[in-house]
């Protein structure tokens, strides 16, 4: 049998109890399956699950398939032994039903449960367990509840119309940028190897916002500079916020000054005011080296309202060159001629002076630092003007050059 179909058929199985050495996987379709997770698999790929399951032999699932992994209570076995004691009625049924609940085999409990229903449509335990509640003295299934207050049931889970339909979206859009990412590497591997490519991508003119995370990934493994530099470009060009903070941040973070320059490049052609807020963050980060390059794109950016950011930036407090060793610092890494996507540590991104002594155990001697690049920013964006290392001038300067002047106001109709 072919492996797709396969896995189609244990997808769809339901769970029978497990062997000893067997797990109980529930799936997010709602169903479950007996298998043992291998978990040192050579053939699963990071998003992906071997499993072996008896017969099938070993079977190769998507992770967001499987909802949790149980570990039975009682073997295959343990069950039929247990079975074989109960009579197929009423009472005995509802006790196996019971029986099954205690040790975690939910499957079994739901057979047995509606076998009761079946010998005694009344029997209100059996009922009350499987979520029926009694409405007009009939009794009514959690299903036709459900579906009476509009709801319908997507993906082994209840949900309003809307709700699933944002949910399909969700998939859709998740599957898209999977695709994406696998034809941009299919792209890179075929490329130069053949003069009729089975995947072409017209990347001067794709503008998909989808493309990026793949795009983004396949930069991180590329060592042409010319194709860095394309896609580079062509992340620039795509309307996407993911794209837009990406560039924004290795305008900055880069080590490599080639990489970082391309990145400024196309982060000029957005050009948003806007961009000065997000840049002033990093103006008070813990590393100097940060606080230097932040304020030379400001100065490329050339808005005035970056000068009060700037102007509380001249000089700034940072550890000690003494006493920064072992100290994580990003910008201290040597330049790689890969361009390195991931860039500092999450923690430390947006890391002020503050926060790094407030949650380190040791002592550190700091020092004020005069900003040599953001003293050049500041005389860039004022037009050659320079008050020095001295932030109050500055910021009175761009009050009276900038600051709208209030208004004439009448305090009477006389006046």
């Amino acid at each position: 049998m072919h492996r797709t179909a396969i896995i189609t058929i244990l997808l769809g199985l339901a769970g029978w109890p497990a062997s000893a050495s067997c797990e109980v996987i529930e799936l997010a379709n709602g169903g479950q399956l007996n298998a043992t997770p291998v978990h040192d698999s050579e053939r699963a790929k990071v998003n992906q699950v071997e499993l072996e399951v008896g017969q099938f032999g070993t079977v190769i699932v998507n992770k967001d398939q499987i909802r949790r992994v149980e570990s039975p209570q009682v073997s295959e076995d343990d069950y039929f032994e247990q079975a074989s004691k109960f009579a197929d009625t009423t009472g005995d049924q509802w006790k196996l039903a019971q029986w099954c609940s205690q040790n975690g085999l939910d499957r079994c409990f739901q057979r047995h449960a509606n076998r009761v229903l079946h010998l005694d449509p009344n029997f209100a335990p059996a009922r009350h367990a499987l979520g029926y509640q009694q409405r007009g003295g009939k009794w009514v299934s959690q299903e036709e509840i459900q579906r009476e207050r509009g709801y319908i049931r997507y993906d082994g889970r209840w949900m309003t119309v809307q709700e699933a339909a944002l949910v399909a979206a969700r998939e859709k859009h998740q599957q898209d940028l999977i695709d994406w990412a696998l034809r941009l590497r299919r792209w890179r591997q075929q490329l130069g190897k053949s003069n009729a490519p089975e995947v072409q991508i017209d990347f001067e003119q794709e503008t998909d916002p989808d493309m990026v995370p793949g795009l983004i990934s396949l930069l991180g493994d590329e060592t042409n500079s010319s194709l860095i530099e394309l896609y580079i470009r062509v992340l620039g060009r795509i309307d996407s916020s993911r794209a837009r903070t990406f560039l924004m941040e290795n305008a900055v973070f880069q080590n490599n000054p080639n990489h970082r320059l391309l990145c400024q490049r196309e982060v000029l052609r957005y050009k948003d005011p806007r961009m000065v807020e997000f840049y002033a963050n990093m103006l008070k980060s813990y590393d100097n080296r940060i606080v230097n390059r932040t304020a030379e794109i400001l100065a490329m950016l050339d808005f005035p309202t970056a000068i009060g950011p700037l102007a509380s930036a001249l000089q700034t407090r940072h550890i000690a060159q003494h006493s920064s060793r072992y100290t994580y610092f990003y910008t201290s890494a040597q330049p790689d001629r890969y361009f390195d996507i991931t860039g500092p540590r999450a923690s430390y991104r947006s890391l002020t002076l503050e926060q790094f002594l407030g949650r380190s155990n040791n002592a550190y001697d700091t020092v004020w630092v005069q900003n040599f690049s953001v003293h050049q920013a500041l005389k860039e964006i004022c037009d050659g003007e320079d008050f020095g290392y001295d932030p109050a001038p500055w910021k009175a300067w761009y009050k009276k050059a900038y600051a709208p002047h209030s208004p004439t106001i009448r305090l009477s109709r006389d006046q």
